[in-house]
């Protein structure tokens, strides 16, 4: 008898799992849909507006960031204006830096929040 009902308990789990599976999906597609990702610009777009001279001058005014020892991802068009990531070559901490859309600086800090820089 013990047998007999962990076999249909197994058997259950199997016909109930699939179901749930799809609903998980379904949700993460809603929340996609609610939440549209921001915009990666395109390289010669961004030279044409100009964008990578401009996100060059606010990451020079930041002093704990040395230019010759990151490299920039492509910057990205958001709600709120552009946001883009550096990697420190040498130590390999993560940079996430945020500016409006005329190119103020919002906040620069660590992928970690472990410190957040000011300019």
């Amino acid at each position: 008898m013990k047998h007999y009902i962990l076999f249909l308990f197994l058997c259950s789990s199997l016909l109930v799992s699939p179901r749930l599976y799809s609903n998980i999906d379904c949700l993460k597609h809603i929340e996609q849909v609610q939440n549209p990702r921001d915009r990666e610009i395109p390289k010669d777009e961004e030279k044409q507006r100009g964008l990578d001279l401009l996100a060059n001058e606010i990451i020079e005014g930041i002093d704990e960031i040395d230019i010759r020892k990151t490299a920039r991802s492509s910057i990205f068009e958001t709600s709120y204006g552009f946001r883009w990531k550096m990697v420190n070559l040498h130590t390999g901490k993560r940079i996430i830096i945020k500016v409006d859309k005329d190119f103020k600086l919002i906040s620069a800090r660590y992928s970690d929040n472990s410190k957040i820089m000011r300019p």
